[in-house]
């Protein structure tokens, strides 16, 4: 059976009849195909190093990552702890691995990070500023007491464990330096930027909609220091990290969906 070609003739009186909402929709659709036809080639985690620190060779970042996945002490506190409350083992992603990285090569004064939940990347960071022996972490989240979509709706578990707050993962040791902020980041993260003034590293992993992850990078991004980091996961889910990237004129590399921009 032939499939009967739509008309030539439908197309202009489609557009004819289209409301403004239908035009929004098809000017999105078109810009994140386009991009999504311009994304950078995928990296590992030390070809990330070398690209974002030109004075960084390969070796020293492949040192880097096995001293990452060496600390055998700081992987068994973090397993504990989940299999207390999760009742599973550590879901340990690849972009740890470069979070890690990009923390011990930056060497920051001042990390913020949006987006907590059990505090996973929160104890990768201040591990990492420990070994340091330097620098301090401010973190934003709103409680996942309930699923939050465009958030944890994706994640194996969508909620906090009953009678945890954000962070919970994070050591004891490695508190003294950690500063948490509970409640709506588009509230809470310009006032705490007024406060530092200038950070050396933004991390985003809390909503991801467009809207929001576009709101977060162009409030921190001036108050990021010269040479200072932008890294956001989840960076395929829309086009802002990509729009955001072209407008600020910097190119970014990725990993999968993880991106790093450096100013």
């Amino acid at each position: 059976m032939s499939m009967a070609r739509p008309s030539v003739t439908s197309i202009p009186n489609r557009l004819a009849h289209a409301s403004l909402a239908d035009v929004c929709r098809w000017i999105t659709r078109y810009r994140d195909i386009l991009a999504k036809l311009s994304v950078p080639p995928k990296l590992s985690a030390t070809e990330m190093i070398v690209k974002l620190f030109p004075d960084a060779t390969a070796t020293e970042a492949e040192s880097c990552r096995l001293e990452f996945l060496r600390d055998y002490e700081f992987a068994n506190t973090l397993q504990e702890k989940t299999v207390l409350r999760r009742r599973r083992g550590v879901a340990w992603r690849d972009w740890n691995e470069f979070l890690y990285m990009a923390i011990r090569f930056a060497k920051p004064r001042v990390v913020f990070e949006t987006g907590v939940f059990d505090g996973q990347s929160s104890a990768i960071i201040l591990r990492a500023l420990e070994k340091n022996r330097d620098g301090e972490l401010v973190s934003i989240d709103l409680p996942a007491t309930e699923t939050i979509q465009g958030s944890t709706n994706f994640m194996p578990e969508t909620t906090l464990p009953p009678g945890c707050q954000p962070g919970w993962l994070v050591p004891d040791s490695l508190r003294d330096k950690y500063h948490l902020a509970l409640g709506d980041s588009r509230e809470l993260l310009p006032k705490l930027l007024q406060k530092y003034h200038s950070i050396d590293v933004f991390f985003h992993d809390s909503l991801h909609t467009f809207e929001h992850m576009y709101f977060e990078y162009r409030t921190a991004w001036p108050c990021l220091s010269e040479g200072g980091l932008l890294l956001s996961d989840d960076i395929s889910w829309n086009r802002a990290f990509h729009q955001f990237s072209k407008e600020a004129q910097r190119r970014y590399v990725r990993m999968e969906g993880f991106g790093a921009v450096r100013k």
